[in-house]
């Protein structure tokens, strides 16, 4: 619809205006009305209105003086003059001011209709022009942009390069959320041209794979990174945005759009953060870490209820999954499986019932339903805190109690001394000394006591055979196995299976050394 303003300092003439016109059915809508030259140039300035009716004479400022000191100050909009005056030089001066239409009060209804009815066709076929124009220098634009992205020299060659004269350049790239439908993405483009279109920005958001890029000519780096992470918060959820690295050279510009692209493989991993940068990816290989280490440790600071260390160990096992080029699925398949590695090693010390109230079939079926590593993790974090808080929750026992229990509950693992100090925080020479006054044995003797005990046990049932049984309670090496439980009972484990299965009481001093597997 075309905007009029009425502009007249008698107020029986500007309603007298507005009733006798069908404006809806002109198309026309008026959107204010100036009580006199100054207050309707104030309302030109403020309203830009396609069409202004105005009077010549008026107090103040009058009509064409109004129109000229408009036209100055950029007004670019039709105006028809009503004057009750036929001179000749109100005329001239009207058709000098670019005035098409100058009517003589009284005011002939059909007359003006037939006047604005002009007006209306020219700002129409305008319109028609200026977007046909614009339509054009967009395609021209982004065939530009195309071929500075894809370094099509031939193509540049050709065109205008005029607006390329600076001395850095950034390329970002806009990747849609999936879910967003087509009709989505393509309203969306024009919400990225709205914000980031300038004299210093190129846009491309067609011809190219679910994405838009801007070209940031000449930018502070900073700010244009600010910028973009304000648009990328503000539509969260909806796009997440990658930056190559700054080039000097227009022809370079490719190199920067294709890191740009290159990023976008990350977007599982980094999601959270709405906008990645090159910089901002961890690839320091100092760094690497076992992802069965970082499991092992999470199973320890769930099992001592230290919920502090195991956020951390959650953000470890996230950093760990955003290194080298694993894809979203190998991702979360890692997770699944850690996962249901936990409950599996936990289950052992508090039962599958109880494991399964907060990791179960649901659980592993969210962490492959989820968008994000970052998603995931969060998930997890939360499930395994609940659990540890159930199940492990802090008491009042002083910490090597604690480490006391950790070792009988876990006996079966590749203990370490080393390996507790990290999960309790102590130096490891410092923790052998009070595990010493505390236990009044060191921590092998102590660990080897334990796996001995639970050993002869097992062996009395006479369900497992002694390879079984030496892995069971934690040698991996049955040589080890054998040697240790004889320093400890006096008879090799077979002779000691055998004696339970007898209920003899076989000469200890009798044993052999050259007993073989049953």
């Amino acid at each position: 619809m075309i905007s009029v303003l009425l502009v007249d300092d008698e107020p029986n003439v500007r309603h007298g205006v507005k009733m006798m016109i069908p404006w809806e059915e002109l198309d026309l809508e008026v959107i204010g009305e100036g009580e006199d030259g100054d207050d309707g140039f104030a309302k030109i300035m403020a309203l830009d209105p396609d069409i202004v009716i105005a009077d010549v004479k008026m107090p103040g400022m009058t009509g064409l003086q109004m129109i000229e000191a408009a036209v100055k100050n950029g007004y670019s909009g039709k105006c028809l003059i009503l004057s009750g005056y036929s001179d000749f030089a109100y005329a001239k001066e009207a058709m000098y001011l670019g005035v098409k239409q100058f009517i003589l009060k009284p005011v002939d209804e059909d007359e003006l209709i037939a006047a604005l009815k002009v007006l209306h066709d020219e700002i129409s076929e305008e319109r028609r022009d200026k977007l046909a124009m614009k339509k054009v220098s967009e395609y021209m634009n982004e065939q530009l942009v195309h071929a500075l992205l894809l370094g099509d020299t031939e193509v540049l060659k050709k065109s205008d390069l005029s607006s390329y004269g600076f001395n850095s350049y950034d390329v970002a790239v806009i990747s849609f959320s999936d879910e967003m439908s087509t009709e989505e993405r393509t309203s969306f483009s024009e919400v990225i041209k709205k914000r980031f279109e300038g004299e210093s920005t190129d846009i491309a958001t067609s011809g190219l794979s679910g994405v838009a890029v801007i070209i940031f000519k000449g930018w502070n780096r900073q700010r244009m990174i600010e910028m973009l992470t304000k648009f990328s918060r503000e539509h969260s959820g909806k796009i997440f945005i990658t930056v190559g690295k700054t080039v000097s050279s227009l022809y370079d510009i490719k190199n920067s759009y294709l890191e740009a692209d290159s990023l976008l493989s990350n977007r599982f991993q980094y999601l959270h953060y709405g906008i990645l940068t090159p910089d901002m990816i961890n690839t320091d290989e100092n760094d690497t870490k076992e992802i069965n280490e970082i499991i092992d440790h999470i199973c320890a600071y769930i099992e001592i209820n230290d919920v502090e260390k195991l956020d951390s160990s959650m953000d470890s096992l996230r950093a760990e999954l955003c290194r080298g080029n694993r894809t979203a699925e190998k991702i979360k398949v890692i997770c699944m499986t850690a996962i249901m590695d936990i409950k599996t090693r936990l289950s052992k010390n508090i039962g599958d019932k109880k494991t399964e109230q907060f990791i179960n079939e649901e659980t592993v079926t969210q962490i492959g339903e989820m968008s994000s590593l970052f998603d995931i993790i969060t998930l997890m974090k939360k499930t395994l805190t609940e659990l540890s808080y159930a199940h492990f929750g802090r008491t009042t026992k002083s910490t090597m109690e604690r480490v006391v229990q950790y070792i009988r509950a876990n006996y079966s693992s590749e203990l370490r001394l080393e390996l507790l100090a990290n999960i309790f925080g102590y130096n490891s020479a410092y923790l052998g000394k009070v595990f010493h006054q505390y236990t009044g044995e060191n921590f092998n003797n102590y660990l080897d006591g334990i796996r001995i005990n639970e050993a002869k046990r097992l062996l009395a049932m006479d369900e497992y055979k002694v390879y079984e049984v030496a892995e069971m309670v934690g040698y991996t090496n049955i040589n080890y196995f054998h040697n240790k439980f004889k320093k400890y009972v006096g008879i090799s484990p077979l002779s000691y299976k055998r004696m339970c299965r007898d209920g003899s009481t076989a000469d200890i001093d009798g044993d052999s050394d050259n007993d073989t597997e049953e």
